[in-house]
């Protein structure tokens, strides 16, 4: 505990020192009031795949790894940053798929295996449920009676969508659009409390046209501002939409988020180095250091923020004329805490009025947004490519095609398009991009695994005799939901020896198992034919999966049959024969009549 304490001493004393010369402490006026909304970030790099163990209610999802354990666990970011808004007037932005994450671990979970395998057979049972459960309920304590603010579906990266655009990003927009209402009636029945929508955070809070009008397009009316691309740039909201779609930016101090972002959690080295390097301009998601999965220590650590941290962060509040406070979007567990004193300050000590995001907007200006053209270099190098774009777009045909044999698609459908927004999450920008990409493979090979799971199990030779008879095909349904839509159509190489009466047979299957289809079948001559049997889907007529061939041999009456028979024919006639000449032979001659 002793080097934990002094650890934190050092990261927060170097804060000060970095944060000396910030520009705010200039602007601070003893005797003024400060009328801000205070945002309160629970976001989180996302883990949740689209794979599930079983069906149903019982189902349990799969997670690419067990990082959110320790966040969500006691000292962990995510469990500092409830405790220390907890009690406080904040409000609170929440990115609704960490809150679906932290339910389906609270229910039971599962963790993928480290080979990469998309089979949920091959993962392995989750440690952090009772972390979840804890952290949920210390979630739903911390925002009762607060105001909560939902991102876009897994915080999507809506600065990556709006500068690559194609079809695939108004389909992936599409996506994102289509997870809002049903991710908020879920978040708001896990949370007990009734939450807001229509926020946007660009990364960096940099705006441009395109940012402006793709967040109009995902029904966002306030998005938060850092400055950059807009104008005018000052402390007043921005009206940027029309009247029939109305966007406010609302701006924020970006000297605060980058004192903010500087103090790291004593786990995570990043932060231990050079606090003036550790943070953008802006102190974005970008830029930011990331903190350790671990947190910032262990249950019993001292959680005191330090006071010459909080003293500097109280400076820079009181000089802040903005109507937002905008923390860096991983905050950490110590920056949540100083925060958190320096707030309690300000409103004891009277110079700070803390309001909503909704109060926040009143008397805007009106103003536009810059060129695309214009927007930083640095966030670009760090946005999701047109490659990834792409393949996280890819995944949609995967899906249209599996969802064609589904008795009912809407789960897996929820499922896939949820992992698809995940992989667009602002989260990636701190991460290397083959977190991203990996990532967005276990989607792929999720939807590629289970349309192979659906398959014609392979045959041997069949033996018939002539006549009528019934040939079984399986077909092994290999996924964990009931299939149909599909149909089974058999031809015969040789239908003058091997003729088929049932070319086409309807194909359902139960989850998890096998469908036999009993094809009836007319052997005519002796000899081999080859039966091809090939899975369709009934809604377009296309193959499915491989074909299965399989041998028929006929064997009709044999030869040595034949002989017997005839000799047997034969051996009759001639004893017929051989009888009646011996009943002619003692019958006495007739005599003639006497005249």
């Amino acid at each position: 505990m002793t080097g934990y304490g002094a650890a934190r001493a050092w990261v927060v004393s170097a804060v000060v020192l970095g944060a000396s010369a910030l520009p705010g402490a200039a602007r601070a006026a003893d005797g003024d009031t400060v009328h801000a909304a205070v945002v309160w970030p629970v976001t989180a790099t996302p883990h949740l795949t689209a794979a599930a163990l079983g069906s149903g209610s019982g189902a349990q999802a799969v997670l690419d790894d067990d990082a959110l354990a320790d966040l969500f666990a006691a000292g962990g970011r995510l469990r500092e940053v409830v405790d220390a808004g907890r009690d406080r007037e904040v409000s609170w932005v929440v990115d609704p798929d960490l809150v679906i994450a932290a339910q389906a671990m609270a229910n039971g979970y599962r963790v993928a295996g480290s080979d990469g395998s998309s089979n949920p057979q091959d993962s392995t049972q989750g440690t952090g449920q009772n972390a979840a459960k804890s952290w949920l309920a210390a979630l739903k304590d911390a925002v009762k009676g607060r105001d909560v603010w939902l991102l876009p579906y897994a915080d999507a990266d809506i600065a990556s969508l709006a500068h690559h655009p194609s079809a695939d990003t108004d389909d992936l927009t599409e996506v994102v659009a289509g997870l809002a209402d049903g991710a908020k009636e879920r978040v708001d029945r896990i949370l007990g409390t009734g939450t807001r929508a229509g926020l946007g955070w660009p990364a960096d809070g940099a705006l441009d046209s395109q940012v402006t009008s793709l967040g109009m397009k995902l029904g966002m009316t306030r998005v938060l501002a850092s400055g950059s691309g807009l104008t005018p740039d000052g402390a007043d909201p921005v009206t940027l939409g029309s009247d029939d779609a109305p966007l406010t930016a609302l701006p924020y101090d970006a000297n605060l988020t980058t004192a903010l972002a500087r103090i790291t959690d004593p786990a995570d080295p990043a932060g231990t180095e050079d606090p003036d390097e550790s943070a953008s301009p802006s102190g974005s998601a970008s830029a930011s250091p990331s903190p350790s999965p671990s947190g910032s220590g262990t249950a019993d650590s001292d959680d005191t923020p330090d006071p010459a941290t909080v003293t500097r962060l109280a400076t820079l509040l009181k000089g802040d004329t903005r109507p937002v406070l905008v923390p860096p979007r991983d905050l950490s567990g110590t920056a949540a805490n100083a925060l958190g004193a320096a707030l309690d300050s300000g409103t004891e000590e009277g110079w700070l009025d803390l309001q909503g995001i909704r109060t926040s907007d009143n008397d805007p200006v009106a103003g536009r947004a810059g060129a695309s053209a214009a927007h930083p270099a640095r966030l670009r190098s760090t946005e999701l490519t047109s490659a990834q774009l792409t393949d996280v777009a890819g995944s949609l045909d995967g899906l249209a095609t599996l969802s064609k044999v589904l008795a009912d698609p809407k789960a897996t459908t929820a499922s896939v398009h949820a992992a698809m927004a995940r992989a667009l999450s602002t989260a990636w920008r701190a991460e290397e991009d083959a977190a991203q990409e990996s990532f967005q493979q276990r989607t792929t090979d999720f939807l590629s695994t289970s349309m192979a799971s659906l398959r014609l199990v392979p045959k041997t030779t069949v033996t018939l005799t002539s006549g009528d008879a019934t040939i079984p095909v399986t077909v092994d349904n290999g996924l964990q939901q009931p299939v149909a839509g599909l149909e089974l159509r058999v031809t015969s190489s040789d239908s003058e020896r091997l003729e088929v009466n049932d070319p086409k047979l309807a194909v359902e299957a139960a989850g998890s198992a096998s469908h036999t289809a009993p094809i009836r079948v007319t052997a005519r001559a002796n000899g081999k034919a080859t039966l091809t049997a090939q899975l369709y889907t009934t809604s377009d007529g296309k193959p499915w999966g491989d074909p299965m061939t399989f041998d028929v041999d006929v064997t009709s009456v044999s030869s040595g049959a034949i002989a017997v028979v005839a000799a047997g024919v034969v051996l009759i006639v001639l004893a017929a024969a051989f009888r009646m000449r011996r009943v002619r032979r003692r019958r006495p001659p007739q005599q003639p009549p006497q005249e």
